[in-house]
């Protein structure tokens, strides 16, 4: 692309050229985020978990491990940090994925000044990735998204102020951040692997190469990650062949007619940051790749580097395999740096993308806010049943259930539960937490995901009978009990069906409970 006229992302100030914005003022900006973070606060505290908010309740209601199968620990971290400053509540489980809200916006804030000493692109930055659905849900609900994004954009920050002050004690901050990150995601590993591009493709980062804190922060961040390796060397690698297996085994049956998934990946992509920012961050993309002026500023190389890795590989991996949209949140936050500064300091030649330009400044942060309304709407009143998978609906009725799974077990004098799947085994015992209720649950099945539970040695440390959970989608009539126990000997009882109610009251999913007595093959200690 010729420009004719283009402006070359070196840092400095426009400030002094015009009176600033008012939008773009930095208290209006902290406004915009305390205002965003109460609203937050408010559907954290109101609406309940959804499934893997759930199962990841239960590594914080249990003692702390230094890994997990699915994921580094991170995010137990952050649940049992709510859980002892507010006690077991939705609102404490989600309060630090909220709370960072606040410390990615002043990072992100930061970062954009240091690198393009522009306000406008700062401020702008703020509200786009706020209002992006991607940044909406991964920094409310608790996940290891949320962490994942924190950390990252820390990361990135801490480079940037590195950068400016070519103070290398800068790297331990950075070593400590990209730690952590890798303690949320293994996704961490690709921000080393764009620090490394980043230094190599710039002759004039390599002289860190010969200094000792670029290796002092290395240091520390392999200190951070040290016990997750360790947990996985004393757990059969179990945690890393689950998240990095994929790879290769979708590489086994690569067949060019999956690549059905890359245009899905990137429909996604385009829904979670909206479609002016997906296409103004991946425009600035394409000009540092065609313009020397551009790599020349090593801050905006910085921004784009250290993503390169995680979309070359997620894009490669959607060529076999199902990407799902979350995987990239953690490079939100740069992604709106750059498609700030493509939307305020580029001046593209081409009359298609300039109209996209003006639109996206115009209209990105009014569609993400109303976006996000009809997001908030949903999750609170559930006004539409929507016809595909809505996540939203997991949101209410799990308090009643508990309550009524309680009274169904002291009407038949049982006190342990048994659930099929780790969705509804984090759910009983979560909303059992929460409530106080007597029941124990244990899992039916699944038991690789569960080292962090005291699970029976064998079926002598169960009281029988118990009640067996399964959780259904529709109100159907039950099938049968589930494989785990379809041939156990007595055979399992029909006993009763909890239905749980949707935010309107209609059935949004029931639970089918079954009445199994010691059955002649073990459930627990068959190893």
């Amino acid at each position: 692309m010729n420009d004719a006229a283009s402006s070359s992302p070196e840092p400095r100030s426009t400030d002094t050229d015009a009176p600033l914005a008012y939008w773009a003022r930095p208290i209006v900006v902290a406004g915009f985020v305390c205002v965003l973070m109460a609203i937050k606060l408010v559907m954290a505290g109101t609406t309940e978990l959804i499934r893997d908010e759930a199962y990841y309740s239960l590594w914080a209601l249990h003692p702390l491990q230094a890994s997990y199968f699915d994921h580094p620990p991170a995010v137990a971290w952050f649940i049992k940090a709510g859980y002892a400053l507010l006690g077991p509540s939705e609102l404490a489980a989600r309060l630090p994925a909220v709370l960072s809200v606040g410390l990615v916006s002043l990072a992100v804030f930061r970062t954009a000044m240091l690198v393009f000493g522009d306000r406008r692109i700062a401020a702008y930055s703020v509200y786009a990735f706020n209002l992006t659905p991607g940044a909406m849900l991964g920094l409310l609900v608790i996940t290891p998204d949320a962490p994942s994004m924190l950390f990252w954009m820390l990361s990135i920050w801490s480079a940037a102020e590195l950068l400016r002050s070519n103070d290398g004690r800068w790297w331990l901050v950075f070593g400590l951040f990209a730690g952590l990150g890798l303690a949320a995601k293994y996704t961490g590993l690709f921000l080393g692997a764009g620090v490394v591009l980043w230094l190599l493709f710039d002759r004039r980062n390599r002289h860190w190469f010969t200094s000792p804190w670029l290796y002092a922060g290395g240091a520390v961040a392999l200190a951070i990650f040290a016990p997750v390796i360790a947990w996985n060397l004393n757990n059969s690698l179990s945690s890393f062949e689950f998240q990095f297996g994929r790879s290769a085994r979708g590489l086994q049956w690569f067949d060019w007619t999956d690549t059905k998934h890359l245009p899905e990946f990137l429909a996604g992509q385009i829904a979670l940051l909206l479609p002016g920012l997906f296409i103004m961050g991946a425009a600035a993309h394409w000009r540092f790749a065609r313009h020397r002026s551009e790599r020349g500023n090593r801050g905006f190389a910085l921004l784009i580097w250290t993503g390169i890795p995680a979309l070359v590989y997620f894009i490669t991996f959607s060529l076999h395999s199902v990407t799902q949209g979350n995987w990239t949140w953690p490079l939100y936050a740069q992604w709106s740096i750059v498609g700030a500064w493509a939307i305020y300091a580029w001046k593209p030649e081409w009359a298609w993308l300039r109209t996209i330009q003006r639109w996206t400044r115009r209209a990105q942060v009014p569609v993400g806010a109303l976006v996000a309304a009809v997001i908030f709407a949903q999750a609170q009143f559930q006004p539409v049943r929507l016809p595909f998978a809505d996540q939203t609906l997991t949101m209410h009725g799990w308090t009643e259930v508990a309550s009524n799974i309680e009274t169904e077990r002291r009407r038949a004098g049982i006190g342990t539960i048994l659930a099929r799947g780790y969705g509804l085994y984090g759910y009983l015992e979560t909303y059992g937490r929460f409530a106080g209720h007597g029941y124990r649950v244990l899992p039916l099945d699944e038991f690789h995901r569960y080292g962090f539970v005291d699970l029976p040695a064998s079926d002598d440390a169960i009281d029988w009978p118990v009640l067996v959970a399964v959780h259904v989608s529709g109100t159907e009539p039950p099938t049968g009990p589930p494989a785990a126990i379809a041939n156990a000997n007595p055979p399992a009882q029909w006993f009763t069906r909890i239905v749980r109610p949707a935010a309107d009251g209609a059935p949004a999913s029931a639970i089918d409970l079954y009445r199994l007595e010691r059955p002649e093959t073990p459930l627990f200690g068959s190893d």
